[in-house]
């Protein structure tokens, strides 16, 4: 299948660079940033026992992945002249145990998508389908994924 990414627009390969600032002990909070935005407030996770109170890890690896589907998507939405009216998006990660081993990692992500007030509701399924397998961080993982997809 053909990317439906102007390659001839977009100069690759693409660089984005990040940064993060942390103190000593598992408990206390730190900062990690993108570019000139705000910096976003990380903690190891309740889940993790620790105190929690700011984005995880996991919560951005799931939020970094519903982001891309959904940019993806938007993108070629308005490529194709389709409409939408809101696309609402939801990640369920799972982190368990490699089988038979102590490490953990992301096992399982179940993605939801609802999509209202679209013009050509088999078309916007398609696309979905489209910016499902051109996704350039769903592409990257290797954490399984399951697509629930309804347009309405």
């Amino acid at each position: 299948m053909v990317s439906r990414y102007p390659n001839n627009m977009i100069k690759f390969p693409l660089k984005f660079e990040v940064e993060a600032i942390a103190g000593q002990g598992s408990t206390a909070p730190w900062t990690a940033k993108a570019d000139q935005f705000p910096p976003v407030s990380c903690a190891i996770p309740p889940e993790f026992m620790r105190p929690g109170g700011a984005y995880s890890p996991e919560d951005l690896f799931a939020m970094s992945l519903l982001n891309c589907l959904i940019a993806t998507f938007k993108v070629y939405c308005e490529k194709s002249m389709t409409t939408f009216q809101e696309i609402k998006g939801k990640v369920v990660l799972t982190v368990d145990r490699q089988m038979g081993q102590m490490a953990l990692m992301m096992t399982d992500a179940d993605i939801y998508f609802d999509i209202t007030g679209a013009s050509d509701p088999e078309k916007v399924r398609k696309i979905m389908d489209n910016a499902i397998h051109d996704c350039a961080v769903s592409n990257s993982i290797k954490t399984g994924k399951t697509f629930h997809i309804n347009v309405l």
